[in-house]
């Protein structure tokens, strides 16, 4: 079984300082290291495959190489499938902490799991919807057996076409049977308060294609068209 655990060291440094009359009443601004993932924030491994950590870089003040301070921290299991989490924190010499996270997901290449192009020809009610032209890409992964995440029910929709953010991003759980049908789960809360009430359509595993309609209480349906990358 390939477990890897990462222990976080915390390391804290006091600092005393003499003040003269010049500096009295002044204080420091600490500036936070900032972590950068390669990589991604997502990364997904198949079952039973070994992590390759992408890699990472901290930089400081006049952008200062301290990626030497960067601690790993978290549990992930690579003969286990499901969601893991890896922390990648930093702290600068005045104790202020950058944190920084990785999601890890290990998947079975035979489930839908994957990263899917959302179809430009998509759409909002009717087509056609401007908001899909740029094509942005969805997860979608594993939970449990038969049941899979989809990262945006919009689809991109708002936090791509409108590009109002990722907190547009309105995640979900669908149902797939033996036949492809695909069905509602459970719905995350939308930014406006309401649920998606039903998903229909289908997953083609030969082609590794979505083709499915979300029911919104707002009183809109997704069509989305996803496409395996």
């Amino acid at each position: 079984m390939k477990v890897y655990r990462y222990g976080l060291i915390a390391i804290c440094t006091v600092l005393l300082f003499s003040c003269d009359k010049e500096t009295e009443g002044l204080s420091k601004v600490s500036v936070p290291y900032g972590i950068t993932l390669d990589g991604g924030e997502t990364v997904l491994v198949e079952v039973g495959s070994p992590y390759e950590e992408p890699g990472y870089a901290a930089a400081g003040e006049n952008d200062a190489d301290v990626t030497s301070a960067v601690v790993v921290s978290g549990t992930l299991n690579t003969d286990v499938i499901g969601r893991y989490t890896l922390r990648y924190t930093a702290a600068n010499a005045d104790g202020a902490l950058t944190v920084a996270k990785r999601t890890v997901i290990v998947f079975d290449p035979a489930t839908p799991t994957g990263f899917y192009r959302v179809s430009a020809d998509s759409y909002r009610n009717s087509p056609p919807s401007s908001e899909y032209a740029s094509e942005p890409t969805l997860l979608v992964y594993q939970e449990e057996s038969g049941a899979y995440f989809i990262s945006d029910f919009f689809g991109g929709y708002y936090s791509v076409g409108r590009d109002y953010g990722s907190a547009y991003e309105v995640g979900g759980s669908v149902k797939i049977n033996k036949a492809g049908e695909v069905s509602l789960s459970r719905s995350s809360v939308t930014p406006w308060g309401d649920l998606f009430t039903s998903v229909t359509g289908t997953y083609n595993a030969d082609t590794q294609v979505f083709d499915i309609e979300l029911t919104w209480e707002a009183g809109y349906v997704f069509h989305l068209i996803l496409i395996k990358e």
